[in-house]
């Protein structure tokens, strides 16, 4: 599965405060955000080129 940018937003995720940005799986991502613990900021190269094809 693809990784995708994240933003810490009031939480702590794997170490990383507010604030601070990683790189986590997509799934993980997409849960994370759903329950407010961050924002995906950047999602992976080739997942936006296949979009537009």
């Amino acid at each position: 599965m693809a990784k995708v940018k994240v933003e810490v937003l009031d939480a702590i995720v794997d170490g990383n405060t507010k604030g601070e940005q990683l790189s986590v799986e997509e799934r993980s991502a997409k849960y994370l955000e759903s329950i407010g613990y961050v924002e995906i900021i950047d999602k992976s190269k080739s997942k936006e080129t296949k979009d537009k094809a």
